[in-house]
């Protein structure tokens, strides 16, 4: 009889574990599932290629080359048509609500001055808040601007060039790309403190038996709820007046907009993570699942918010999935609010569709938890 080796109690202990774990249904679906859902997903959205650039035209020469600049524009798998602007201060006007990436104006005297031979000076009109794209658009158009240029009759004229490009960036003009990113990494901070915390308080109390004690108290489901909610409600407002603070004046990223109207989006959003760490919990045995859970869905949220690549780029149909992702809106919001002093008309847009998804979210987080303790 051959005695036991050292790695045989190691073998068992191994056996069991992989037991455990294909025995529960919910821990084997996101061991196996999940990781090809996320690949599938998050292969296409990952994309950092350049296209679906809104542009919108001031065409104020109305002219056969002008027409044929704008369609070199619209014919280089770039950009794509935008709002069309009627005056000149349209285009910033729609730059600051994010209905459009870049602007071009093309002046009135366009086709006389290259029928005279003269230089024509094309405005170009770039929203700089996401540095990386901004600079890319820039250098498509300049190669636009230069391939007309050189054609037929925008030919050049004394081995100079006859259509020369006037670029301007707006809210981010030196391009720094941590203008765009830290505002960014608040709305990051904020979710994950408030939906985490919230998430594991609520199972913690029923993993050390507690949970049964409060269901007994004289509290109500509704103050049971607000009494877990509460507190990392305040935790989040106090990370993000810290965050803030540190965005502001150690990494000197300008606060163009209001801090009240900050505040108030914030505390719509926090109907969002509040709920959903809420609803995690009522899901969840134990702080591993409710994590689990959280942090599956707060990947997919990051990763489809624009945080790191531009929701442009991305298919048709992952483009659909992030109109129900929260993180869209927050995100957009805060860095309007930051970088272009958005107010309320500006953010209004992005505001109602977050109201009403943390409203359906913080909503069926309450039913769940009060059928749940029932």
């Amino acid at each position: 009889m051959t005695r036991p080796t050292y790695f045989h109690p190691v073998a068992h202990l191994v056996r069991k574990e992989f037991l455990q774990v294909f025995r529960d249904p919910a821990l084997l679906r996101m061991v196996l599932l999940l990781p090809v859902v996320q690949l599938f997903v998050f292969g296409y959205a990952a994309n950092t290629d350049l296209k679906n650039v809104r542009l919108s035209v001031l065409d104020e020469s109305r002219s056969r080359e002008s027409r044929r600049l704008v369609e070199a524009f619209y014919q280089s798998g770039v950009f794509i048509p935008g709002p069309a602007p009627s005056r000149p201060d349209d285009i910033e006007r729609l730059l600051t609500e994010g209905k459009a990436e870049i602007g071009i104006r093309i002046p009135a005297g366009y086709a006389r001055d290259l029928a005279e031979g003269k230089q024509a000076i094309v405005g170009v009109l770039v929203d700089g808040v996401n540095s990386s794209s901004a600079g890319r658009a820039q250098g498509y158009a300049e190669q636009i601007l230069l391939r007309e240029a050189v054609r037929g009759s925008a030919g050049p004229v004394e081995g100079r060039a006859r259509i020369e490009g006037e670029t301007r960036f707006y809210y981010n003009p030196e391009l720094r790309s941590r203008h765009y990113m830290v505002p960014g990494i608040v709305v990051l901070i904020i979710t994950i403190i408030s939906s985490m915390l919230t998430g594991a308080a609520v199972v913690r109390e029923r993993e050390t038996g507690t949970l049964e004690q409060l269901l007994v108290s004289p509290l109500s489901p509704a103050q049971l709820i607000a009494g877990k909610t509460i507190p990392f409600a305040i935790l989040a407002f106090a990370d993000l007046a810290f965050a803030t603070t540190i965005a502001v004046l150690w990494f000197r990223i300008p606060l163009e907009g209001s801090v009240l109207l900050l505040a108030f989006v914030a505390l719509l959003f926090l109907l969002v993570t509040l709920g959903g760490g809420l609803l995690a919990s009522t899901v969840s045995a134990t702080q591993q699942q409710a994590m689990f859970t959280l942090w599956f869905f707060l990947v997919f949220g990051i990763l489809l918010s624009g945080f790191f690549y531009p929701i442009e780029n991305m298919p048709r149909a992952i483009r659909y999935l992030t109109y129900v992702n929260p993180l869209r809106y927050m995100m957009s919001m805060v860095r309007g609010i930051f970088l272009r002093g958005a107010a309320l008309p500006d953010v209004w847009p992005d505001l109602w569709k977050l109201s009403l998804i943390g409203i359906a979210m913080f909503s069926l987080a309450v039913f769940r938890f009060r059928k749940r303790v029932r």
